[in-house]
């Protein structure tokens, strides 16, 4: 077994994919690095590694956006593939995922402060906890919804302006 270890940002928005009944989530990572050449100059390389987990993502996928940096460990293979652009063989990188934790989010996808449907304010910790909410939905002051599953809010839940709370 070979495990793989990656510190590095998603190319593109994390998706959800099926393939023979069974669900994945699927997301590139690219990890870049500066070394300095015999000459003097810094040259940047940067490699791709496309990551796949099992299952649906629970409430991971709302997370893994275009930007997030994540640490990722796993087992990986690797792939040969024939290239379309220059119809060269090449190898491709893949990590089947069993640990990733986000680092950081290229936007802050929750306001530190959420609504009820009475309108009481609910703060969100930096980690994006509720400690006096528990479990339903929360609106920002533009009508956005936004979970909240054991005091954890979900980020980008769909708006549903028809419930929202009137906030001032």
């Amino acid at each position: 077994m070979i495990k793989l270890t990656i510190i590095g940002n998603l190319g593109a928005d994390a998706e959800l994919k099926n393939q023979d009944g069974r669900s994945y989530v699927s997301f590139r990572v690219a990890h870049s690095e500066r070394r300095q050449q015999t000459d003097g100059t810094t040259k940047e390389t940067t490699l791709w590694v496309s990551c796949t987990i099992n299952g649906d993502g629970g409430r991971l996928l709302g997370w893994l956006k275009k930007g997030t940096k994540v640490f990722v460990q796993g087992d990986a293979d690797v792939r040969i593939y024939n290239s379309s652009k220059d119809h060269c063989l090449k190898a491709g990188l893949n990590c089947y995922v069993r640990d990733l934790e986000l680092i950081s989010t290229n936007v802050d996808a929750v306001p530190r402060e959420l609504y009820d449907t009475n309108g009481v304010a609910h703060p969100v910790t930096k980690s994006y906890g509720v400690t006096d909410f528990t479990d339903g939905t929360l609106y920002d002051r533009n009508s956005q919804a936004y979970q909240v599953t054991k005091g954890w809010v979900v980020p980008q839940v769909a708006p549903q302006p028809e419930q929202a709370p009137e906030i001032l």
